[in-house]
């Protein structure tokens, strides 16, 4: 049982020594609520930003001008979109930061509710609930730790038109 023991000990001194060689910090509570912090200032920086309708600002956010920014039609508002083009069209719109936010500077600010932020210190999600003028559905960021801090590396969103919910309320 105590050779189990000095096992068991030198193994895991063995971890440690290769984590720190590694440079791998340990993760805490106190490292945690850091990111989540951190991540929750991101937040208030974008939201500051769109408030202001400082565009510099908001591609500032993202790692690169080009990250994606994709959204998905909610079926009743995909089917609603393919009856007034009378033709199919693509199920998601794919555009890069640069143009997300050439628009997002142009539109009236959203309502946002739901937030919810995640992390494991290297990589994280802020996700959240919209509601527009043009439509609603959920925002989900991905985002990544820098050595600018964190940025957004992408963003996939929910389209659900209100043409289409008036339309499922009818039927």
């Amino acid at each position: 049982m105590k050779k189990q023991a000095n096992k068991a000990a030198v193994v895991a001194a063995g971890l440690l020594v290769a984590m720190q060689a590694f440079g791998t910090d340990t993760v805490s509570a106190s490292g945690a609520d850091r990111d989540v912090a951190a991540l929750h200032a991101l937040w208030n920086a974008y939201e500051h930003a769109v408030a202001t309708k400082d565009a510099p600002a908001l591609l500032r956010l993202y790692v690169s001008a080009d990250a994606p920014v994709r959204g998905g039609f909610a079926p009743k508002s995909y089917a609603l979109v393919t009856a007034a083009n009378k033709q199919p069209v693509p199920r998601t719109l794919l555009i890069t930061a640069k143009e997300d936010v050439a628009g997002e500077v142009k539109l009236p600010t959203d309502q946002i509710e739901n937030l919810d932020i995640h992390s494991d210190g290297e990589v994280g999600s802020i996700s959240f609930d919209y509601r527009a003028k043009v439509g609603h559905g959920r925002i989900v960021w991905t985002t990544v730790l820098t050595n600018d801090g964190w940025k957004i590396a992408s963003v996939v969103y929910s389209i659900n038109l209100p043409t289409a919910d008036r339309a499922g309320a009818a039927g």
